[in-house]
């Protein structure tokens, strides 16, 4: 694969697994809470995203320390999906339970799971970015 090509895909690549998980939680929970906020999170994540990954491309971030950025991002926009999940709690999982019964499940709306995965997953993106750079230490170091 040639260098363009490898980026194209790198680049649509992260447009495909960050952008549409975004914007459909983000759509989905706004349309079973019947509150704008989780759209607007989307929206505001989803044009995060697309620039952190612009940059981190342009700067020839390919790899496991793009990932680590990536996924620290990830961490903070479901810390901030936990803090709207817990304002409006109650509405969302009231829709949920009206919605989609036969996938309700407490923990899907209880904002400790958001919690839980936004840690998760900004501790894993500060260890590949820690694996990153000692990595190109240690490549400098030859």
């Amino acid at each position: 694969m040639t260098p363009e090509r490898s980026l194209l895909a790198a680049w649509y690549g992260g447009l495909l697994a960050g952008l549409l998980p975004i914007l459909l939680l983000g759509f989905l929970y706004s349309a079973i809470a019947d509150r704008i906020v989780f759209v607007g999170w989307s929206l505001v994540f989803a044009a995060a995203w697309v620039l952190v990954l612009r940059h981190g491309l342009g700067a020839g971030w390919v790899g496991v320390r793009l990932a680590g950025l990536l996924l620290v991002l990830l961490g903070t926009g479901f810390a901030v999906f936990a803090a709207l999940e817990a304002k409006h709690w109650e509405i969302l999982d009231l829709g949920f339970r009206a919605v989609l019964p036969g996938l309700y499940h407490p923990w899907a709306t209880a904002p400790r799971t958001s919690g839980a995965l936004a840690g998760l997953l900004g501790l894993s993106g500060v260890a590949a970015i820690l694996v990153s750079l000692v990595a190109t230490n240690r490549r400098e170091a030859q």
